[in-house]
């Protein structure tokens, strides 16, 4: 009898979690407050939800997705209540009747294993960075919640962490409470959301607040003692606020805008409602943001606030409503900072990847569910650029401002867009679709159609068919992309063709090209110097100090491989340059302990500090760096071995992959064997078992 109950309750759960659109039509969650403390020593979550909601319909159960709960308590009303959980749903059983309004509250402790992260920079076992990502992670495998998109509601957070800590979270900080060892940092909200969009940040954060033309708080997230950076990180972010909130035609829809920068992130960033999200190697200086800038993607993750937290896909087939559009609009941010030929040269460059897509075969529908990012995020772009050329720029904007109005707090589909642009437009846009959403293949000749209709990418495209064209007969169209007004865009492509040739005239343009002090110009001139010679010594070595750490080293290598006395040049290099980021300082220490006139004295801290670099304070950029020089080097301690499994554990999939290559490869070495061999122990239980699985010893 006991065993037929229980398959009976099963089958009861079966039925209610794998029919989503039946739990919509039953329960209407409408808002959640969640009370949860951060252990300090673990991943332990521990607290409670408290959910409002409203019966639709008569049923016995409703559910809510909930994994890696450790124990867990459901009331309704105060009162306890049966419930069945197998790991993944939390079912809960009793009458519920339509029109009933109750406060359902799960108390519960969860070990999450993804979307919730905590960082140990220092292994010292204490984390030093809590944050969330739900998108593709699932808010459930932390805190019960919904997974369905579809099911938006009202969230309140109340998160205690220690007290050294500062959390952010989603919405409006209303308090903060203070106890001995802990804060309690209090969190409201005003409007709904999916669940994917709740987010945390807890860490050593400072904050610079500002605020936009239309007076909502800016908030700019930094660490401590890195005031510094906050400038060139956030560089324009006011002034993209206000263009995207008016070229969009709908107010800003949430209480305040927060960007934070964590470690380790799975991506570039992440669009929390109100709470962007971004990966720490944006987080830079000066010369950095040069290199690796944040403008792109800030604005990418400002315009998701409207395009996918506003208005949400209901389902994956419609996903480029949310990144086609932030695509897009953050386009056309960087159009208002750099003009409309930075903006037409990168509507081409997307061109050219998804007409690439599409030779290799690779290429799929827009409306596809299985589409990759490169179609949801460049081939969306295009597709309401192209829409925008099709019905005129006024009723594009009038469709899009409706159709946010019209959605808001709501889910939608493409026709919801569609219809609104057809009504607007009063145009049939049946030949659109067919062309840039349902075609398996990217319309190549429709997109260089319309790019030809600017005088600019006129000229682009004419000197892009220089590529395949002599010196000779390219020589006088160079001189006029040298000849005012200069349009960087083509200097670019000059620069690039003049990489393929060999004649000295050559050399003349690039000195005329590096005159224009551009730091993307001059990086290319580097880039394509494969050695020095009589003709460009002189020029390269005058960018030693260029506003780039990616022409500093590459100068560096250039001139260090051109020199007699290399010391010299390593060490002249280091006394000119006031600011050096870990790259730069890598290469040097490689170029070092690659030199004549060091003594081994004076050469043993270089590899301790490059052998340093592997350790998980560095970000995954640099510490694979760091083991591909050790591992060229034959330079890997028993540590580095340590760092490498380690980094064969870490959450960032790339950052595994990689690392985890590189193990394989080291075990099949005598001396990287053992090292591994005596790691091993090192490690728990199941850190051990992957690491001997992938290691192939099970």
């Amino acid at each position: 009898m006991k065993w037929i109950t229980i398959i009976a309750l099963l089958a009861v759960f079966l039925s209610q979690s794998q029919n989503t659109s039946s739990q919509l039509e039953t329960v209407d969650f409408q808002k959640a407050k969640v009370v949860i403390q951060l252990d300090p020593f673990s991943n332990e979550v521990k607290g409670s939800v408290l959910f409002d909601l409203q019966i639709l319909k008569n049923t016995s159960s409703i559910f809510l997705d909930a994994k890696n709960l450790v124990g867990h308590q459901v009331l309704i009303e105060g009162n306890k209540v049966k419930s069945i959980y197998d790991g993944e749903k939390l079912v809960i059983e009793a009458p519920f009747h339509t029109g009933d309004v109750l406060e359902l509250t799960v108390k519960f402790t969860s070990y999450p294993s993804k979307a919730m992260y905590h960082i140990d920079k220092d292994k010292d076992r204490l984390w030093d960075q809590v944050w969330t990502q739900g998108q593709g992670k699932y808010t459930s495998n932390w805190l019960p919640s919904i997974d369905d998109m579809n099911d938006k509601m009202i969230w309140n957070l109340s998160i205690t962490a220690p007290v050294s800590k500062r959390v952010i979270a989603n919405g409006k900080l209303v308090t903060v409470t203070e106890g001995k060892e802990t804060k309690t940092w209090n969190y409201t909200m005003e409007k709904p959301m999916s669940s994917y969009l709740v987010a945390l940040a807890a860490g050593d954060y400072q904050v610079k607040r500002d605020s936009s033309a239309s007076g909502i708080p800016l908030e700019f997230y930094y660490y401590d003692n890195q005031e510094s950076k906050v400038a060139p990180t956030y560089q324009h972010s006011k002034e993209i606020f206000d263009f995207l909130e008016g070229e969009i035609g709908v107010a800003y829809p949430w209480q305040n805008y927060k960007q934070v920068p964590v470690k380790d992130f799975l991506y570039s960033g992440m669009e929390n409602t109100g709470m962007t999200i971004f990966n720490d190697e944006f987080f830079t200086d000066e010369l950095g943001a040069n290199d690796r800038s944040y403008v792109n993607v800030n604005a990418h993750e400002l315009a998701h606030q409207w395009f996918g937290d506003l208005v949400t896909e209901t389902e994956a087939k419609h996903h480029w409503l949310h990144e086609g559009f932030a695509s897009y609009y953050a386009l056309l941010a960087e159009e208002n900072l750099y003009g409309n030929s930075y903006f037409q040269a990168q509507l081409f460059e997307y061109a050219e990847a998804l007409n690439e897509q599409t030779a290799n075969g690779n290429s799929t529908a827009l409306l596809n569910a299985k589409a990759n990012s490169l179609t949801f995020y460049q081939h969306g772009a295009w597709a309401l650029h192209a829409l925008k050329e099709e019905v005129g720029v006024l009723s594009f904007r009038e469709s899009v401002t409706r159709y946010l109005i019209k959605n808001k707090y709501q889910n939608v589909t493409t026709a919801s867009f569609l219809d609104v642009v057809a009504q607007v437009s009063e145009k049939d846009l049946t030949d659109f679709k067919a062309t840039w959403l349902t075609s398996e293949v990217f319309p190549t000749a429709e997109a260089l159609r319309i790019l030809r209709k600017q005088p600019v990418m006129e000229q682009y495209l004419q000197l892009s068919a220089r590529r395949i064209s002599t010196f000779e007969e390219s020589y006088n169209s160079y001189k006029e992309t040298l000849q005012k007004p200069v349009e960087t865009v083509m200097v670019k492509e000059m620069v690039a063709q003049l990489s393929i040739h060999d004649n000295d005239k050559k050399y003349e343009l690039l000195q005329q090209a590096a005159a224009l002090n551009d730091v993307e110009v001059n990086q290319l001139i580097v880039l394509s110097t494969p050695t020095l010679n009589d003709k460009n010594r002189e020029l390269i070595t005058s960018m030693l100090n260029d506003a780039s750490y990616v022409t500093r080293e590459s100068v560096l290598f250039l001139l260090w491989n051109d020199a007699s006395d290399k010391r010299a040049v390593l060490e002249s290099a280091r006394a000119q340059w006031k600011e050096i980021n870990s790259s730069l300082d890598m290469a040097w220490i490689v170029l070092a302990l690659n030199s004549t006139g060091y003594t081994n004295e004076e050469l043993l801290p270089f590899l301790v500090r490059l052998q340093a670099y592997t350790g998980s304070e560095y970000s995954t950029e640099t510490r694979t760096a760091a083991f591909d020089y050790l591992i060229n080097l034959d330079a890997m301690s028993q540590q580095n071995y340590t760092d490498l499994m380690n980094a064969s554990l870490h959450h960032v999939w790339r950052f595994y992959e990689n690392a985890r290559g590189i193990l394989k490869a080291q075990y099949k070495r005598e001396n990287g064997q053992f090292f591994i061999d005596q790691s091993l122990g090192n490690f728990d239980t199941k850190s051990q078992e992957i690491l001997k699985r992938v290691l192939g010893l099970n």
